[in-house]
């Protein structure tokens, strides 16, 4: 991984500024390329999963989440440069529901079909309302996918 990415993720994670969710958002992202040859192939979720889960948990604070980013632009340029697509898919979406529903549908075809669509964005909606914290309400949307 680059030196600047490290640099910089040390610096975010002791950032106060920014959500657990974003930190792990960040080092994904930017440590991602590094993984090209699936070395971590099977310790980590394939990125057909991880991405559109990430993309679902960070549409349930859009304005918060668009606002930290833009902090991060600011203070973290490199690893900024490795989310700014993530950035400006969500800043176009002015309505979140069809990038929503892209989402689901994409992790919904990465479960196989096991799981539809309307399932993953009801269990999203409903451990959200419930955590205060994204990071934590990921774990627990990740454990209730594995049941599947």
């Amino acid at each position: 991984m680059n030196d600047s990415y490290t640099n910089e993720l040390k610096k975010l994670y002791d950032d106060a500024k920014v959500c657990t969710l974003l930190q792990e958002v960040c080092e994904y992202y930017a440590t991602r390329s590094g993984y090209e040859d699936n070395s971590l192939e099977d310790e980590i979720e394939p990125r057909e999963i991880v991405e559109p889960v990430y993309m679902l948990f960070l549409l349930q604070q859009r304005e918060e989440i668009l606002d930290e980013l833009s902090y991060i632009c600011k203070r973290y340029p490199n690893l900024f440069a490795q989310v700014k697509p993530l950035y400006d898919n969500i800043l176009v979406h002015m309505d979140v529901r069809p990038l929503e529903s892209e989402n689901a549908h994409r992790l919904s075809v990465a479960m196989d079909g096991k799981i539809s669509s309307a399932q993953i964005y009801d269990e999203i909606e409903r451990i959200c309302s419930r955590c205060q914290d994204l990071s934590e309400a990921m774990d627990e949307f990740y454990g209730w996918l594995h049941r599947f």
